[in-house]
C-alpha cells in the first residue's frame, strides 16, 4: 500500500505563547470595541473582525508572521518565493456560535491560530475533498484502516492554545458550536504564494 497524493496540513507551535496570551487576547477586545458590529461570512453567531490586520504592525500579525517565516525557513518552503498575507482576522464565538462550513477562495493556503480555547469550544474540522468521490469506498474500509491511513469523511482536530494550523485553502472547514462558557478566540490569515 502507498499513499499517494495527500492533503497536507501543518501544525506548528507559538514560541513563548504563554507569555504573550494576555496581550493578545487584550488586543482582539480591544479592537472588537472599536467595530461591535464586525462582518459575517461563515459566522454564525460570535464576531468576527475585518481582514486587514496584515495591513500595520501589531501583536498579532508579528506573532502570525514570525511564527510562519520561522516554520517555512526550515527546509519547508522555497524562500527565494514571495509569500503573500492576503487578510488577516479575528474571530470570538460565544457559547452557542460556530463556523459554517466554508473554503478560503482566491488563495493558496488558509490557517487558524487558536488564542483561547477552553473545553468543549468547539473543534475544527476538516471535510475530505475525497468524500464525494470515494465516499463508497471510505465507508467500506475497517476502522482500523482508516486510522491507519486517515481516510476519512471528515476529520476533527481540538484547537490547541498557542498553535497554528495551515491547509490548502480550497478544503472546506468548519468550527462545530461552541458548548463552554467563555470565548473561544481564534485568528484566520489567508496566504498567497507568487511564483
Amino acid at each position: 500500500m502507498k499513499l499517494l497524493f495527500p492533503t497536507v496540513i501543518h501544525e506548528l507551535k507559538v514560541d513563548n505563547f504563554g507569555s504573550i496570551k494576555k496581550d493578545l487576547v487584550n488586543f482582539v477586545y480591544e479592537e472588537r470595541e472599536k467595530d461591535p458590529q464586525g462582518l459575517k461570512f461563515s459566522n454564525m453567531g460570535g464576531w468576527q473582525s475585518q481582514p486587514t490586520y496584515k495591513d500595520y504592525d501589531n501583536i498579532l500579525f508579528s506573532t502570525v508572521k514570525n511564527t510562519l517565516m520561522t516554520y517555512f525557513s526550515q527546509n519547508v518552503l522555497d524562500m527565494s518565493k514571495e509569500i503573500v498575507f492576503e487578510g488577516l482576522w479575528m474571530n470570538i464565538n460565544k457559547k452557542g456560535d460556530y463556523n459554517a462550513t466554508h473554503d478560503h477562495p482566491n488563495c493558496h493556503m488558509a490557517g487558524a491560530f487558536w488564542i483561547n480555547s477552553p473545553e468543549g469550544c468547539g473543534n475544527f474540522e476538516c471535510q475530505s475533498p475525497h468524500s464525494y468521490n470515494c465516499g463508497q469506498e471510505i465507508s467500506v474500509y475497517t476502522p482500523n484502516f482508516r486510522e491507519k491511513t486517515n481516510s476519512y469523511g471528515s476529520y476533527g482536530f481540538l484547537p490547541i492554545e498557542g498553535s497554528i494550523m495551515l491547509f490548502p485553502a480550497s478544503l472546506n472547514h468548519r468550527v462545530t458550536p461552541n458548548q463552554s462558557d467563555e470565548d473561544r478566540i481564534s485568528s484566520s490569515f489567508n496566504l498567497t504564494f507568487k511564483i
